[in-house]
């Protein structure tokens, strides 16, 4: 499919599966595949990587096939918080990761924050931004905490009376 997409003029592409690296050896193998026949495509995985999956073997892998930037949905750098909303990974994923991508000067490496979740105060705020620090990737990206309808956290700061059901 990607050498199709390349025959038809198609020079980059955007993975937006944040399971993209899930199974460790099949994404080495696409990854390996796309080296092996020379596609001359770039491409992304912007939509965000789970980082305990980010580990050398694969991140070169990506390298070689063509990767140029990624970002690591992180979300908090406090542990309470990731416990909170169930986050698949702790401070140490993320700071492996990013110990791992700064190898890599050729992929764009960014993390990915979230601010004002329930019960959040300013020393985990501040334990976030200090993560985000260690991790010293070439960008971080801020946002504010938007729940959406319909998910555990919407779900729960209605039942808490801390915003309107729409």
């Amino acid at each position: 499919e990607i050498a199709l997409l390349r025959d038809r003029g198609v020079e980059h592409i955007m993975w937006l599966d944040d399971d993209l690296l899930k199974d460790q050896k099949r994404a080495i193998g696409l990854f390996n595949e796309i080296t092996r026949r020379n596609l001359g495509i770039t491409w992304d995985a912007t939509n965000g990587l789970i980082a305990a999956s980010c580990e050398d073997e694969v991140v070169a892998a990506m390298a070689a096939s063509g990767c140029i930037a990624v970002n690591i949905g992180m979300e908090s750098g406090n542990p309470q918080i990731l416990r909170q909303i169930k986050k698949p990974g702790r401070v140490e994923n993320f700071l492996e990761a990013a110990e791992v991508f700064r190898k890599y000067e050729q992929i764009h490496a960014c993390v990915l924050l979230m601010l004002g979740f329930p019960g959040e105060t300013l020393a985990m705020i501040q334990d976030t931004v200090n993560v985000a620090r260690r991790m010293d990737l070439d960008w971080h990206r801020v946002v504010q905490l938007q729940p959406l309808p319909n998910t555990p956290i919407y779900d729960s700061m209605v039942a808490q009376g801390l915003i309107q059901p729409v």
